[in-house]
């Protein structure tokens, strides 16, 4: 979460992507200035007409510029301003973070039991770079680009963001992480993924906080934050499915099926009650209910809605039982707040 916190703060700022609609509003009378005009050429040139079998340009079409209103052209200087900015986040996130030392790498394990955050903190590099190159997708696409165009630039961004946190990292007490570093590659690529196959309203990742007991600080030594209150879930949406396999779901429509992820009381816990949790969850579809009582997709207030609620995980909107692989055992039925060990 620290590394999304990091990512998104530089990228939204107060109004989010309503300041991207602002820069789209304000791009067309910049676009006699010879810097943005060049780039907006530039990249208009990727718009090519579609050509018939007898070698006549289609009409108008979805990739005729002639048939792209004005204001969709790609406003080339601000989406490379998102981009910079986005980078610069990463890069603020990390080199602020601690005091520096030699620049070395770290093997830190993936998801085991016994490393510093029980794979923790990997389940947030995977989905919080999902995340910004989600959130870029869209910004990119409100600025002009094509879809597969903006979610490409999107996920290359964030993928690139997540090796500058890294090499931040490097001089700091984390180390530069190759685990971490393909994680953000894979949550960036999975965002592109889903995008240019159109598998939005089928699957899903969200990142979430759960309410939990304050871990006993301190004792065991540790490195880095406490992921206790941390939660990620990969979601089916039933809504999709249905959608796909031809059948009505009725009222499942609203619900998700989710597998979550979390880890307690790492690092600072007593290792004997530290936990690593897999989850089954059934939770509610928000992206449905927002369609239903009608929330328009095309205003900037409801594609922030819609966005918030595809990505965070909101607790108390679900129920499931979770299983702790470092003890055997089952906990639940809950939202994924369980930690019994990990009470002062």
């Amino acid at each position: 979460m620290r590394i999304l916190a990091g990512a998104l703060a530089a990228l939204l700022g107060p109004g989010g992507i309503a300041r991207a609609e602002a820069f789209a509003a304000f791009t067309p009378a910049a676009r006699g200035s010879g810097f943005t005009e060049s780039f907006d050429r530039a990249l208009e040139a990727e718009r090519l007409p579609v050509i018939t079998l007898d070698g006549a340009a289609a009409g108008a079409g979805e990739d005729d510029p002639a048939s792209v209103p004005e204001g969709k052209h790609p406003h080339t200087f601000w989406i490379g301003v998102v981009s910079v900015v986005t980078v610069a986040g990463s890069a603020y996130n990390s080199f602020s973070d601690g005091k520096s030392q030699k620049w070395h790498f770290t093997n830190e394990g993936w998801f085991g039991q016994n490393t510093y955050a029980g794979g923790g903190d990997k389940a947030s590099h995977f989905v919080s770079y999902y995340i910004v190159g989600k959130l870029l997708s869209e910004v990119n696409e409100e600025l002009g680009m094509r879809k597969d165009s903006a979610a490409l630039l999107g996920a290359g961004v964030s993928a690139f963001a997540g090796l500058v946190t890294e090499i931040g990292d490097g001089r700091g007490r984390y180390g530069f992480s190759y685990e971490d570093f393909v994680l953000d590659g894979l949550g960036a690529a999975t965002s592109l993924a889903i995008t240019h196959y159109g598998l939005d309203d089928l699957i899903g990742f969200r990142a979430g906080l759960v309410p939990a007991p304050a871990a006993v600080c301190c004792p065991f030594g540790g490195t880095g934050k406490d992921y206790t209150q941390e939660i990620y879930t990969g979601d089916l949406k039933i809504a999709g499915l249905g959608a796909r396999a031809k059948f009505d779901p009725g009222p499942a429509r609203f619900l998700l099926f989710s597998m979550s992820y979390s880890a307690k009381g790492y690092p600072y816990s007593d290792p004997l009650v530290r936990q690593r949790q897999i989850g089954l969850e059934v939770g509610l579809n928000f992206g449905e209910i927002l369609k239903v009582i009608g929330v328009p997709k095309d205003q900037w207030w409801g594609k922030i809605l819609y966005l918030g609620f595809d990505v965070l995980r909101f607790p108390y909107t679900q129920i499931g039982m979770y299983y702790d692989l470092n003890n055997g055992k089952w906990h639940g039925p809950g939202i994924g707040d369980s930690f019994p060990g990990g009470g002062r």
